[in-house]
């Protein structure tokens, strides 16, 4: 009995630290398994890694071959240049593909090296082509636009449409239509196809855009996804696919993601649909097509299809307005149902406060208060059985002892003594009762914190940004980060630890053994939490200082227990 309820002990502590150990120190699960929504096409062929050879079922239209370009950032045309309030634009003519989209309220940097506004484009492909495919025709896959207006387009309030036009010589007219909104980061668009070519044609729009995708773990850094949202699923991709991916359903939108911004596609068909991603020859990016439903348009008549792009922060007071739960791009991970409120809740401390690092002290408090009841009774709970048994070691050596060669015997004489005197092994295991409800908070806490842009660069002190890592100085010789939270949380672990003794009265030599590996857990957390974003430190910091307080109320409940 006594080795069982020390490996049930063991397993419930590993149990937290392999969750801990998955969760913050391995790549995040791709979420790319919908049955029945998402289906994979077993060859390359369909979907060529070469860009002047690809045959994937939006590069053709009844068997004629679409023009495909080189991967290839560079300009094409002539720039136009969109300034609001939110963002300065750029984009080229030909294509009408956007090059840089620089947003004004988000620095770059926290470092003091610069002011540079944060470029969803920076380093990366321009964004989506849109592609006309017309049965019989032969349409340049950068269709060259031109625009009648001045190459800098200025909305200081409202909105203004800037049209892009172009015709082919047999009679097709293409206008590629944006709406600018001076207090949105929303972009609208209409495509127009007019026939004046005397027949009627068969045409269909695709639209193509090439992102990077770049998973880095959970510990730090900023990931690069493909997302998408499916009927009512989330899809997310931080990795090259070895093969083309379909996702079939209804497309709210698609597109690609940061750690705190996102650059997406709203069809606005309502109709079940495609999007597919596939591989491509440079490393670390993808192509991502999606098809409206091919028409045919008669002479003299005109197509039009609207959609809307969205370019710009991940934050709920942005993306809630637009619709399509574009909300759901953002990643409140396993727990979500808790950090969207705890979130929310935050912010309104924060409101009073105006730093975030007070207010997660702040909201510390209240959790461990809220907890206080459950907590206390939990440890006095096992306080007692501890000061019981300890009270029966005598007898209970004496049995083991007695029954050392029968060890069926003596488990059953054990179980009768503790049933006497109204002790309950399994209660020791009471004292992680506390820390597995907490997990579900700490896991939330941790989630705010990494994908908040409202912690974006909120400073704490020395601590420049509380949703990173801290960063004073590189220990020399060594290149290691020096930091003072994880430390300081080590320090406040170990110091709860050693007022919180164990009882060896059942456990015997194993207990002891546990009890010693217990003590290098602060270390082991030391390291777990040193690349961790600061804010979540400070939160645990916080917490391990409250559990000193709390263990000294406990043990004094426990030593009036004993008559002191």
């Amino acid at each position: 009995m006594e080795n069982r309820l020390n490996w049930i002990i063991f397993l419930a502590i590993a149990l937290v630290i392999i969750i801990g150990q998955a969760y913050f120190f391995s790549d995040p699960p791709k979420e790319t398994q919908k049955q029945g929504d998402v289906t994979q096409k077993v060859s390359e062929e369909t979907f060529a890694a070469s860009e002047s050879s690809s045959t994937s079922q939006f590069d053709s239209f009844d068997d004629e071959p679409a023009s495909i370009s080189e991967i290839n950032a560079a300009p094409k045309g002539a720039l136009i240049t969109v300034d609001t309030p939110l963002y300065k634009g750029v984009i080229d003519t030909a294509g009408a593909r956007i090059l840089s989209w620089e947003l004004k309220d988000y620095k770059a940097s926290t470092n003091g090296e610069g002011d540079e506004p944060v470029n969803l484009f920076n380093d990366s492909q321009p964004g989506f082509n849109t592609l006309l495919q017309v049965k019989g025709l032969k349409i340049p896959e950068f269709i060259p636009y031109k625009y009648g207006g001045g190459s800098n387009v200025s909305v200081t309030e409202g909105t203004k449409e800037i049209a892009f036009q172009w015709s082919s010589p047999e009679g097709i007219t293409v206008k590629n239509i944006f709406e600018i909104d001076s207090s949105s980061y929303l972009v609208k668009q209409k495509f127009e196809i007019s026939n004046s070519s005397g027949d009627s044609i068969q045409e269909r729009v695709v639209v193509r855009w090439l992102g990077q995708v770049k998973g880095v773990g959970m510990r730090g850094g900023d990931s690069k996804n493909f997302i998408a949202m499916v009927s009512d699923s989330v899809e997310r991709v931080d990795s090259d696919p070895d093969e083309i991916i379909n996702y079939k359903g209804v497309i709210n939108w698609f597109g690609f993601s940061e750690k705190y911004f996102m650059s997406t596609f709203l069809p606005e068909t309502g109709a079940e649909t495609v999007v597919e991603l596939g591989p491509t020859k440079e490393e670390g990016l993808v192509k991502a097509q999606f098809a409206y439903p091919a028409s045919t348009i008669p002479s003299g008549k005109t197509s039009l299809r609207t959609w809307e792009v969205y370019m710009g922060p991940l934050e709920s007071s942005f993306l809630n307005p637009v619709g399509y739960d574009l909300d759901k791009a953002i990643n409140y991970g396993w727990f979500g149902f808790l950090a969207k409120p705890m979130l929310k809740f935050l912010e309104w401390l924060n409101s009073y406060f105006h730093n975030y690092g007070i207010s997660i002290i702040v909201i510390t408090i209240i959790i461990r208060v809220l907890f206080f009841p459950i907590t206390v009774k939990s440890m006095v709970s096992m306080k007692k059985v501890q000061i019981k048994t300890e009270k029966l070691k005598p007898e209970m050596d004496a049995l083991k002892e007695k029954y050392k060669d029968d060890k069926s015997k003596q488990n059953s004489e054990l179980m009768a003594l503790y049933s006497k005197h109204g002790v309950n092994p399994l209660s020791q295991l009471g004292g992680c009762l506390p820390l597995l409800i907490q997990f579900p908070v700490f896991i939330s806490i941790y989630d705010i914190l990494r994908h908040s842009i409202d912690l974006r660069h909120s400073p704490f002190l020395w601590i420049q940004d509380l949703s990173e890592p801290e960063m004073l100085f590189d220990i020399p010789y060594v290149g290691i980060p020096f930091r003072v939270l994880p430390l300081l949380m080590g320090a406040a672990w170990f110091i709860s630890q050693k007022m919180t003794p164990m009882s060896t009265a059942m456990g015997g030599e194993n207990m002891k053994l546990q009890m010693k590996l217990m003590q290098y857990m602060p270390i082991f957390f030391i390291y777990l939490f040193w690349s961790l974003p600061s804010g979540l430190v400070l939160y645990w910091t916080v917490s391990n200082v409250l559990s000193i307080v709390q263990q000294i109320y406990v043990n004094r409940k426990v030593l009036a227990l004993k008559g002191g």
